[in-house]
């Protein structure tokens, strides 16, 4: 399955019901394959609103209907399933990594970056063609078009050592960012 050929599609009907596609990945759950979205509101960035399971819902089912029609055999080779970034957001435009700069991510790359396919590094600058890591003390270039996967790594931001190069970029860690919080955490 050409999950390329599905994002921009994808990413316009979300738009229309008020999402932006995150990311989307093809994973296999036992002997079946899932197609799972992560989204969040196309006004999240401003508004601070989380994706709750309503919203995952009023997106399922805003989008089998339009999958049928669109890419009718789709469903009957694959589960789909909605989902909130969670804390270990998903990141994969530039502007994901700009938002978030300052913050710890996981990285992996499609192929070695100076010899190196796996970074654990805090996020600095962000062009539209690579994505500045602080890692361990150094910073290290990686070029948007290699990465193969990101997360953000909130668990790991207090037990890895504070950026040396990036203090501009630092963000509080004791606010939240725009990371997402339960609802009993709220509550507390």
């Amino acid at each position: 399955m050409d999950l390329k050929k599905l994002q921009a599609p994808l990413e316009r009907q979300l738009a229309l019901l008020g999402f932006e596609l995150l990311c989307i990945e093809l994973a296999r759950e036992g002997r079946d394959e899932v197609l799972r979205l992560y989204l969040d509101h196309s006004d999240a960035e401003a508004t601070g609103r989380k994706v709750t399971l309503d919203d995952c819902t009023t997106a399922h089912e805003g989008l089998l209907a339009w999958l049928d029609v669109e890419f009718p055999d789709l469903r009957t080779h694959v589960g789909l399933e909605v989902s909130s970034p969670g804390l270990e957001r998903p990141l994969a435009k530039p502007d994901h990594f700009r938002r978030f700069a300052g913050h710890l991510c996981r990285l992996q790359t499609l192929r070695p970056v100076n010899g190196q396919k796996r970074f654990k590094g805090w996020i600095g600058p962000v062009t539209d063609t690579t994505l500045t890591l602080e890692e361990d003390g150094v910073l290290k270039e990686v070029p948007l078009a290699d990465v193969q996967k990101a997360r953000l790594a909130p668990f790991d931001e207090s037990k890895t050592p504070k950026p040396k190069h990036l203090q501009g970029h630092l963000t509080e860690t004791s606010d939240a960012g725009g990371v997402e919080t339960s609802a009993a955490d709220e509550e507390a």
